[in-house]
């Protein structure tokens, strides 16, 4: 096989790691090893767009990336509709999208489960024209990840210490959001903390390494609360640990393919992927069945 490997060396697993730690030059080589020929492109964040759009232009047996779901997520954008796959090099914090596809965290074992993965054709969702692989979350997610990045700049904060505070902070100053949220099936009046919009559904213990057992059900799962205080909120998150979600009678599920999102509010802070963006209502939602080419181990129960 001939591919392109992209590499953002500020993940994770290649900036921090020791050891045995990924590098660049070891990546190569495990992929020599695996019987894959990999041409070497390490970028930036700001580049990465147009290092993946080249890349698609060379028309590649696959593209890999390794980096987390912001890069991963970045990635895929510009991968959606080419058919051109994308191997997920698992080399971030949480690794949520790779967890989900069955790729192992470690980097030699994802490597060979890549070289020996098959092509599946999985979904990503839409917000506003901007493609999401895991979840878009609008309210207090967003808002704490929009304080995490104030406190990193301003203050140095590492990423997990500027999380803390900046949730702590947003959970102390608890507000509600009113949205109109408008399904093929119905309409709905929210007040809710958050509305968190999934690409497929979430199922089994929040904690749980993987929590999408499917990428190809072609469904967005809206998940929010009527939640009126602090106290509300605990029990919620006392819930998702000890109950499966589909047990957590403090949440709201509902599903469609499309939906629009109003607000009275002129712009509303969204973390798509974790990644803070401002857009303004309505919110255009969809989910783009079968769009994402990937690698990957076949699914469970398939093999």
């Amino acid at each position: 096989m001939n591919a392109i490997l992209i590499l953002n060396p500020q993940a994770g697993a290649l900036a921090h790691g020791a050891g045995d730690a990924a590098s660049p030059i070891k990546l190569h080589d495990a992929f020599a090893a695996a019987g894959v020929d990999v041409a070497l492109r390490p970028v930036n964040g700001d580049e990465l767009g147009a290092t993946v759009a080249a890349a698609v232009a060379q028309k590649p047996e696959a593209i890999f990336v390794g980096g987390g779901d912001g890069t991963i997520s970045a990635a895929a954008a510009h991968l959606v509709d080419t058919g051109v796959p994308l191997g997920v090099l698992p080399l971030g914090t949480l690794n949520h999208f790779a967890r989900d596809l069955g790729v192992p965290t470690p980097w030699r074992e994802a490597v060979v489960a890549l070289a020996c993965g098959q092509v599946r054709h999985v979904d990503v969702g839409e917000v506003n024209g901007r493609i999401f692989i895991n979840n878009c979350s609008i309210g207090s997610y967003a808002e704490a990840v929009r304080r995490r990045d104030a406190l990193r700049s301003d203050r140095g904060h590492g990423k997990w210490r500027a999380m803390l505070l900046a949730s702590f902070s947003v959970f102390r100053e608890l507000r509600r959001i009113r949205l109109h949220l408008n399904l093929p099936h119905q309409a709905l009046d929210l007040r809710t903390p958050f509305l968190l919009v999934a690409n497929n559904r979430y199922s089994g213990h929040v904690l749980e390494s993987s929590l999408r057992d499917r990428l190809d059900q072609g469904q967005l799962w809206f998940y929010s609360t009527r939640a009126r205080g602090r106290a509300d909120v605990l029990r919620l998150v006392w819930q998702t640990l000890v109950r499966e979600l589909d047990d957590a009678d403090a949440l709201d599920v509902q599903a469609a393919s499309t939906a629009v999102l109003s607000s009275p509010q002129a712009s509303l802070p969204v973390a798509a992927d974790g990644e803070l963006l401002t857009l303004h209502p309505p919110l255009q939602l969809r989910i783009r069945p079968g769009a994402l080419s990937v690698l990957a181990p076949a699914p469970a129960g398939t093999g």
